[in-house]
């Protein structure tokens, strides 16, 4: 028995064959996401994501000598980005790409309004550029013409789920997204589909993460060479989906979800919908299984940082893996003269997220001098993405009073000892390392074999674990209180005076 995930990421897109009852990987399908941009704008390029997960599936199909014996494909995908289709189920562009700037001013007139804390009451979220809304708001007052031919939207996970089943629909995740879902109901937020004027049958269906909502079409079945009794599920926000292989404990554990962004969930039995959420910008959701709640923030750059240091300063991503592997050599023998010499790296390449979310926001690189090298740039780099997450972690412990036991990690920082071990030393917690092969796509594929009777529970996966040394906190403790956040301080000062400027 065969189930496939799809992971459509902000970077890539993977289809995934994966075999059971261990999910081992078969076959991956490997494609860059196509995306356009123009400066800062960015949009993804939907019919040819579609394209490539089409010819993924058909490459899929041929390993296996029985199609029937694929059951499922479940999908997860980034969040927030929308895609609108017009009566001939044709793609209305702009498909505006999550983290597009483009749409802040509409995310003040959300705010203006509907009134912060009513809007954070009803959806759990803070409005900002990235959520569905401000796009759908903006299209429809920059592209009036295109909207107007508008008769149905859905998340990135819908729309394939959508092309290759003809049902529209997005899993409840993706929709605790949007800015349009009322936590309270789970149901599409009456109030602010009239407060906006817009149209409630435009609106996807919500189904439950990874349950079948509909079947393969006849005609494609064909084409890509699947049976026409494969089921289709949306499996939701990928970070929630990949968090499906940790296992993940309510309430006392983390999930560390690391990617081109870098996030961090709880797991918690309500939701926070109070001010002092509302005030560290904690995104509140609904996760994937358990009718459990998601307590989440995110990092806008966390591999993206690695990649823009490796564009600037770098050959090639095998130079950064090569210059990591000795850095994580001297870190072992000598912690103290690099923590000390430690510069100040400030990740906010594209704003800020939680607890201090700005994406105004710019990013610092403070103690350069005549002898730094390459190798003390990139260690500042991986040691100020730990720095993030310890005010993340940080706030999560002050908002709810209750302390972390372990953090557990999936995706590319699980490849990288340095990063995890910094991690562990910095956040002094202990971490467990998940060295998933397609963490995203794997946990979307176990959630959906789960849910639909295929596996009664889920499977083991084994870890690395990470241990704190008490004499390393000790020293990034002191340089946290006496450097980073003294630094962060005065950054957001600068911050707020440059954004009044522009």
């Amino acid at each position: 028995m065969y189930v496939i995930g799809i992971d459509i990421g902000t970077t890539n897109v993977k289809v995934c064959l994966f075999q059971l009852p261990n999910f081992e990987l078969v076959e991956l399908y490997r494609f860059s996401t196509p995306t356009k941009w123009n400066e800062k704008e960015s949009e993804f390029e939907m019919d040819k994501i579609w394209e490539g997960v089409k010819d993924g599936l058909h490459l899929l199909s041929k390993k296996v000598e029985n199609p029937e014996e694929i059951k499922t494909i479940s999908i997860a995908s980034a969040a927030q980005t929308i895609v609108l289709l017009d009566e001939q189920d044709q793609v209305l562009e702009p498909t505006i790409t999550w983290y597009d700037p483009r749409s802040k001013p509409e995310a003040e007139l959300v705010n203006d309004i509907v009134g912060k804390e009513e809007l954070y009451r009803i959806t759990g979220i803070v409005s900002h550029s990235n959520h569905s809304l401000t796009k759908l708001l903006w299209i429809r007052d920059h592209f009036p013409d295109q909207y107007a031919k508008l008769k149905k939207w859905t998340c990135l996970s819908g729309f394939v789920a959508f092309k290759l089943s003809g049902v529209y629909a997005t899993d409840e995740s993706l929709a605790s997204r949007t800015l349009l879902l009322d936590m309270s109901t789970r149901k599409w937020s009456e109030k602010l589909i009239e407060d906006f004027d817009l149209e409630v049958q435009t609106f996807p269906t919500i189904v439950e993460s990874g349950t079948a909502n509909s079947f393969l079409k006849d005609s494609l079945a064909i084409e890509i060479g699947l049976s026409p009794n494969t089921t289709i599920s949306i499996a939701g926000h990928d970070h929630m989906a990949g968090s499906i292989c940790t296992n993940l404990d309510v309430d006392k554990e983390l999930l560390n979800s690391t990617g081109t962004t870098e996030g961090l969930l709880l797991l918690k039995k309500e939701s926070f919908l109070n001010r002092d959420f509302q005030e560290y910008a904690i995104s509140n959701g609904l996760y994937v299984r358990d009718n459990l709640f998601s307590i989440y923030g995110s990092m806008p750059t966390a591999g993206y940082s690695l990649n823009w240091f490796t564009r600037n300063f770098l050959s090639s991503l095998a130079e950064l893996e090569q210059m990591s592997a000795v850095l994580y050599e001297d870190y072992q023998e000598n912690s103290r003269e690099l923590i000390e010499n430690l510069l100040v790296f400030i990740p906010h390449l594209r704003g800020s997220g939680p607890p201090y979310r700005d994406s105004h926001s710019k990013g610092i690189l403070y103690g350069l001098q005549d002898h730094t090298e390459k190798k003390d740039i990139l260690f500042s780099i991986f040691a100020g993405l730990c720095f993030e997450l310890r005010t993340l972690k940080d706030a999560y412990i002050d908002l709810t009073g209750q302390d972390i036991e372990s953090i557990k990690v999936i995706g590319p920082a699980t490849l990288n000892p340095l990063w995890l071990q910094l991690k562990a030393d910095i956040l002094n917690c202990e971490v467990l390392s998940y060295k998933t092969a397609e963490a995203v796509s794997k946990g979307g594929a176990i959630l959906a074999a789960l849910k639909q009777g295929f596996i009664d529970q889920i499977p083991v996966n084994l870890f690395e674990k990470y241990l704190p040394s008490e004499e390393n906190f000790k020293l990034y403790d002191e340089y946290f209180n006496r450097m980073y956040i003294p630094l962060a301080k005065i950054k957001r000062e600068f911050d707020l005076y440059k954004s009044t400027k522009v």
